[in-house]
């Protein structure tokens, strides 16, 4: 008969053998996940070029495999609790890293969640744009990239490692000739196109392909085509009104007027850009500094106040003696022009966009301002046709009396720019109003109360039906919807909310598209888009499947400053998409102003809906 106290030790024996063997086989198999882990994506780091060049730009990838049957969370998980991949690189001295870049992930549903989640398997290429010192000596330099990851399957995810690789890339002299590598890797997404680096890239590009001279003939043509863009438009009621209130003259002097006129519109375009360009500040941020936006308003002020014949521009005396009358008005024209270079600098597109960051990466300021220049100078084209067109208009027959009058128009549709600046310190209200006034003043002076003797029945009604058309303009204004007067009935629009890190990072985790527009006060394109794309019943319709952001980059602080950085803004407007995955979407970054329709295919292309 077995004894009780025989039967506990069998029975305790028995338990401790079998808690030891379960020990020791989770301990195995925590060891080999632990190892799976370690070993689950292989990598390997990669140039986009054979050589580098001191002051060249160029792309590192890394070519990451994860094993079959599992995946890895992508960069930007919708689920707070999963861990992001992350590309670091390590760079040595003389070689600056611009960013990171990531591939697009892919929305999968998998057994352990109900809902999708953003994922990467497969074969992936993340990577970094780099940039060569100016001062770093040619030799090999080592790179060194660990990829961070969590790897997971249907079931379970794994401990958190990481993957290093290493490239040694060799920065030549001049005379060694830098090749592309891996063209089929280094063309295609996230490389092209990604961030909006693609314009920019292919800017370089266009110098290395074409070389220097049809460089500056594509921008000049770039620089011409900037005239179809809203921000232009000031431009023009100023060169009328300045050229056309000019006093008699040759048509050809008035040509050699409007010459030097564009020469100072672009010496002065030419600095702000390449400031901007070497600084990173926005391009055409002056005009949210009060006191520019107050020179601007004196210089207008006070031309239209010479139209009314209260004052007359002259050189001070001893300069007239010294440059002869004839010169006196080319003074006067490129001052003019000098202040209208403020003017234009908020003009931005794709192009601009490109040569800024281009010009930056050089680091030549002698040659960026070149550049620039000669990007004014093409946007200066039409101008100069336009001024000599208006300034034409003092060798009509019979001029007199009628001529002091017509100068009299170009006042007050200088006092209307000037308000239309001066605006940006105003309530929308009181700037409203104030163009009221102007227009209604205006129509009454130059209809009935302005006279003008020795002139005929004909003139005395064109008078008059002008001024009754300025009244009417001012009561229109005041009675139409959205109106200074009539606030409350606005045109609908998208509605925005103001950008937070928060309000995004809410929306990239319930897998909503984020569309974020980057605006400012001082910026004509941004209101153009407010009033004429983002007023469209289709965009209305289509903005109601994102998440709608804005950044008000008015301001220079540390705010704007951080995130002007953080989405390599270069100039306003501009429109960024993020997928749902909560990725930039590539290919899709507007700047500058666009229609709706442009506008509409981006968001469908974001959206995936029609």
């Amino acid at each position: 008969m077995t004894r009780p106290g025989s039967i506990k030790q069998v029975a305790l024996l028995a338990a401790t053998i079998i808690f030891i063997v379960t020990t020791a086989t989770a301990s195995l198999d925590a060891q080999g996940l632990f190892s799976q882990s370690e070993n689950l994506v292989s990598s390997e780091a990669i140039a986009s070029l054979t050589v580098f060049h001191s002051g060249s730009t160029g792309y590192i990838a890394v070519k990451a495999t994860v094993l079959d049957g599992w995946h890895i969370n992508s960069n930007t998980p919708l689920d707070k609790f999963l861990i992001p991949t992350e590309l670091v690189i390590h760079v040595p001295e003389g070689i600056e890293l611009l960013g990171i870049l990531y591939p697009e992930p892919e929305l999968g549903q998998l057994q352990m969640s109900e809902s999708k989640m953003s994922l990467y398997h497969g074969t992936i290429l993340p990577g970094a744009i780099i940039r060569i010192d100016e001062t770093i000596p040619p030799g090999d330099y080592e790179i060194t990239c660990v990829l961070k990851y969590q790897g997971c399957n249907d079931l379970t995810c794994l401990e958190p490692a990481s993957s290093t690789s290493r490239i040694v890339i060799r920065v030549g002299e001049l005379s060694e000739t830098a090749e592309a590598a891996w063209p089929g890797i280094f063309s295609a997404p996230p490389f092209a196109g990604a961030d909006g680096t693609a314009t920019e890239e292919s800017f370089g590009d266009t110098v290395q392909e074409k070389g220097f001279l049809l460089t500056f003939i594509l921008i000049f043509f770039g620089g011409l085509a900037l005239n179809l863009t809203p921000c232009i438009y000031p431009l023009i009621p100023i060169t009328v009104s300045y050229f056309g209130g000019q006093a008699g003259g040759k048509t050809s002097r008035t040509f050699f007027l409007t010459l030097i006129y564009v020469f100072g519109m672009s010496i002065t375009y030419s600095a702000l850009g390449i400031i901007a360009a070497m600084t990173g500040s926005l391009f055409g941020s002056a005009l949210q500094n009060p006191f520019v936006i107050l020179f601007i308003v004196a210089v207008l002020a006070g031309l239209a106040t010479s139209m009314f014949g209260l004052w007359e521009i002259r050189m001070p005396t001893f300069l007239a003696r010294r440059t002869g009358t004839a010169k006196q008005g080319g003074w006067g024209a490129f001052f003019m022009g000098l202040t209208v270079g403020i003017v234009a600098a908020p003009c931005i597109g794709p192009f601009v966009l490109g040569l800024l960051t281009y010009v930056g990466e050089m680091g030549n300021p002698v040659m960026g301002f070149l550049m620039f220049f000669t990007l004014a100078w093409g946007m200066g084209i039409p101008f100069i046709i336009l001024g000599t067109v208006s300034g034409s208009i003092t060798k009509l027959p019979s001029s007199g009396n009628w001529m002091i009058w017509v100068k009299k128009i170009f006042g007050f549709i200088l006092l209307l720019m000037a308000l239309y600046f001066a605006r940006q310190l105003l309530t929308e209200t009181i700037a409203g109003i104030g163009y009221i006034l102007i227009l209604l003043i205006g129509g009454l002076f130059l209809g009935w109360i302005d006279k003008v003797p020795g002139m005929g029945v004909k003139f005395n009604i064109f008078r008059k039906v002008l001024g009754a058309t300025m009244i009417v303009a001012a009561f229109a204004m005041a009675l139409i919807p959205g109106g200074p007067l009539r606030k409350g009935e606005e045109k609908p629009g998208v509605i925005w909310q103001p950008y937070t890190a928060e309000a995004f990072a809410s929306a990239t985790e319930s897998g909503q598209p984020v569309m974020i527009d980057f605006s400012a006060d001082w910026c004509i394109p941004c209101h153009e888009l407010d009033h004429l794309t983002f007023t469209d019943p289709e965009v209305i319709k289509m903005s109601g499947n994102f998440t709608r952001l804005k950044v008000d980059l008015t301001g220079s602080g540390d705010t704007e400053k951080a995130i002007k950085t953080q989405y390599k803004i270069r100039g306003v407007p501009t429109i960024i998409f993020f997928g749902r995955s909560g990725s930039e979407t590539r290919g899709t970054r507007i700047t500058g102003f666009v229609g709706p329709e442009v506008m509409l295919e981006k968001m469908k292309q974001v959206s995936g809906t029609e």
